[in-house]
């Protein structure tokens, strides 16, 4: 009778586990399908995510706080929802991958540059010439003229310097820079005067093309978006809390046909934030409340954590730390820390616990880096580090990072180091 007993516990744990075990894959995948629309802010992607996220935050039994899962809050967005449509001798390009309108670009236009068209000229320059000369290439150009740079030839901080010259100019002239290295989009707040898009030089050289462009952009005033909140109790009478956290947000559409899947930045972050929720839910800490935060806005300047840094749910004095998930889709190189350099004990404490489990190859530290969600809480005396995985996979910022180009290759090797890394802070 006692052997039946036995067995039938094990039968109602176990099935009661696979009920509710989240499954990171299926999570990730889902984050990244279309009708998630790039989770940006074209036909409310954002929103969809949030709703989804909250969602599975409710499913794994992680409590919302009093005022709910949701802390929204406001900011201006440049969008593309619309026409983004090149065409080049006859030829229609493809977005994201022949060509981008840069993320601050206005524009609302349609433009035909035929041979021998009066209406439109296209002024060649290189860039070098953008740096040495702009107010006269400025002088030379007329309203209707385009402004075609050659930044091909450069090193990466001349290009960088060259492309920051050609966003002043693009409030004065309309742009196309010729570039020959991977597209990097990115969100912006705001827009320029007229049209800035980059072109891939091995498409054409535009010396004798007939090119059509068709661009409509829309700058969303006020755009309420939201980040999401959940919380697990410590087991006994709490000493503090701690924070983990990861944006949920990525670049959205570009376009109608268009969208960022955004797997690895940031998909797989939000997927590992969930991971460690179902994990300590099922064994909360002894001491620590837990406070599960997927921001929005991070694309756009880590406004999400901005705004819950100046207007926090808890005492930000009572948080022992925060970890800040970004990029979790590989690992077979190892995992960087930021702030690893400066809170150097709970460094070596990550260290040890990997020596020990083997989790990846390596765990690199990096100083200080305003480069994700965890730089607003750190300037306010928040130890925390930001972690990300380094491996093959260098999909970033572009239509390439898809679920499927994603390995998981540490996925669960560094679930449970940063749950171990937790229980000994």
């Amino acid at each position: 009778m006692k052997y039946v007993f036995c067995l039938l516990l094990l039968f109602i744990v176990h099935h009661s586990f696979s009920q509710n075990k989240f499954d990171y894959r299926s999570f990730t995948k889902k984050m990244c399908s279309p009708e998630f629309h790039g989770r940006g802010y074209v036909n409310g992607g954002d929103i969809i995510a949030a709703k989804y996220i909250a969602e599975q935050m409710d499913q794994l039994g992680i409590d919302s706080l009093s005022t709910g899962y949701f802390q929204p809050f406001e900011f201006d967005v440049n969008t593309f929802p619309d026409s983004c449509r090149l065409v080049l001798n006859g030829e229609i390009l493809e977005a994201g991958k022949d060509f981008i309108a840069v993320p601050f670009s206005n524009g609302n236009c349609t433009i035909n540059l035929c041979k021998g068209s009066l209406k439109y000229r296209m002024i060649h320059v290189t860039g070098e010439e953008v740096l040495l000369v702009k107010n006269r290439i400025l002088e030379e150009c007329s309203k209707n003229d385009i402004l075609v740079v050659h930044n091909t030839f450069y090193s990466p901080d001349s290009s960088r310097r060259i492309q920051g010259v050609l966003s002043t100019l693009s409030e004065h002239i309309p742009i196309i820079e010729l570039i020959n290295t991977k597209f990097t989009w990115s969100v912006s707040q705001d827009h320029t005067s007229h049209l800035y898009i980059q072109l891939q030089e091995s498409r054409c050289t535009l010396n004798d093309s007939i090119i059509e462009i068709h661009l409509h952009t829309n700058l969303l005033a006020n755009y309420e978006t939201k980040n999401i909140i959940g919380k697990i109790p410590s087991k006994k009478n709490p000493k503090g809390t701690i924070m983990l956290t990861a944006h949920y947000d990525h670049l959205g559409r570009m376009g109608t046909a268009t969208y960022f899947p955004g797997a690895n930045d940031n998909a797989s972050g939000v997927a590992m934030l969930l991971q460690l929720g179902e994990m300590i839910k099922s064994r909360p800490l002894k001491r620590y409340n837990v406070l599960l935060v997927a921001f929005a806005g991070e694309e756009a300047g880590l406004l999400g954590s901005k705004h819950m840094s100046e207007h926090p749910m808890i005492d930000l004095k009572n948080v022992r730390f925060l970890l800040n998930l970004d990029i979790m889709g590989s690992g077979e190189e190892g995992i960087t820390a930021v702030n690893g350099r400066v809170f150097t004990k709970e460094f070596e404490l990550l260290q040890k616990l990997n020596c020990r489990a083997k989790a990846v190859p390596v765990v690199k530290a990096r100083g200080k880096a305003a480069n994700s969600d965890h730089h607003f809480f750190t300037e306010k005396g928040v130890r925390s580090f930001f972690i990300y995985t380094m491996g093959e996979n260098k999909n970033y910022h572009d239509v390439y990072d898809t679920y499927e180009n994603l390995s998981f290759s540490s996925f669960e090797a560094l679930a449970n180091l940063f749950d171990r890394f937790l229980r000994r802070l």
